[in-house]
């Protein structure tokens, strides 16, 4: 991944290193991301569409190095929907009433894959530097701390999840983690699953979202110590779909300390309906080590749900911040 980085620097001429490259230590950058698109939240850093074929190509190899070959496939992916959604609004556009065209030719403009922002925290190849990738429905933060990876806040998600019209009818994103959610709530016996379901309707304020670290909500739902063998390992796989993102260090580390906190304060959680995927629902797993959150939802129009958010983070090492603190401490006492 420093390679990576190092060769995608390379190819940037000076005014477009400027918007890239921040000290690792200017917080309010590295935590200024966001899964609105640009109009909802205007970004600083330099943006996909300043860059040439052959930078594009770089950056990938940068996203490749820092990702599984899944967690790429699905960034990929998701930047490409956004590219579906502007076909999608744009093909819209003559429908829109004439007193929000103009808002609505500013949201088509704001969408696809050229509208993600791109950032460097301090230098690749040392002992500590990061960088991040944000935009609509994407966001990953990778922060490099003495040969360790951590990955989150990682934000994923896609409008639509299932591409219903067109030549790519059928297209999907983030599928899996449905699926899991869905045959883990099914595999809880009645006891259980009374413990796993909090509500029965979403309620918006239990997303935990961008901004919300600190003020982590008691754990709800069902501890894993009160799942049989085989259901928690059926809730570990479900944790691998989203920390599987990773490339596979990174990833098997973050197991490992999952289990490592142990099952009793590992909770699942579940809102809304837990019989039909196609309705509204979130789950939410949560220990000392991990936060993911998975929540579907309505389609601005009313047309049904077809909108999926998913947040992962580490409530103890959000950007890398719990090795950062230990690698300043012992650099200051050595």
């Amino acid at each position: 991944m420093s390679d990576a980085a190092t060769r995608f620097v390379a190819t940037l001429d000076p005014a477009q290193r400027k918007k890239f490259i921040r000290a690792l230590d200017n917080n309010a950058a590295r935590t200024d991301w966001s899964n609105l698109p640009a109009t909802a939240y205007p970004r600083t850093a330099l943006a996909l569409s300043e860059l040439s074929d052959v930078q594009r190509v770089a950056l990938h190899d940068l996203m490749a190095a820092a990702m599984s070959g899944e967690g790429y496939g699905e960034a990929a992916t998701i930047m490409w929907i956004d590219d579906i959604l502007h076909g999608i609004e744009a093909a819209n556009l003559p429908n829109v009433p004439a007193e929000r065209r103009a808002a609505a030719e500013r949201g088509v403009a704001a969408r696809g894959s050229g509208n993600y922002w791109i950032s460097l925290f301090g230098e690749p190849g040392s002992r500590s530097w990061a960088w991040m990738i944000n935009g609509h429905h994407f966001a990953a933060n990778f922060t490099v701390v003495d040969g360790r990876i951590a990955f989150a806040p990682l934000f994923l998600g896609a409008n639509p999840q299932i591409v219903r019209q067109g030549p790519y009818a059928g297209w999907r994103v983030l599928d899996h983690e449905i699926a899991g959610g869905f045959a883990l709530i099914a595999a809880l016996d009645p006891v259980q699953r009374k413990a796993a379901l909090v509500g029965p309707a979403v309620d918006p304020a239990q997303f935990t979202g961008k901004g919300k670290k600190d003020k982590p909500q008691p754990p709800v739902g069902i501890a894993a110590n009160r799942l049989s063998p085989a259901q928690r390992e059926r809730l570990m796989a479900l944790v691998e779909e989203f920390v599987g993102f990773a490339n596979r260090e990174a990833a098997a580390a973050q197991i490992a300390a999952i289990r490592a906190d142990g099952p009793a304060k590992l909770h699942f959680a579940w809102w809304g309906s837990a019989d039909d995927r196609t309705k509204r629902f979130m789950y939410r797993i949560a220990g000392p080590s991990i936060l993911i959150e998975y929540v579907r939802e309505p389609q601005a129009d009313g047309s049904g749900a077809n909108h999926v958010h998913a947040i992962v983070r580490d409530p103890r090492n959000d950007y890398g911040e719990d090795w950062l603190a230990r690698h300043y401490s012992e650099a200051r006492h050595p």
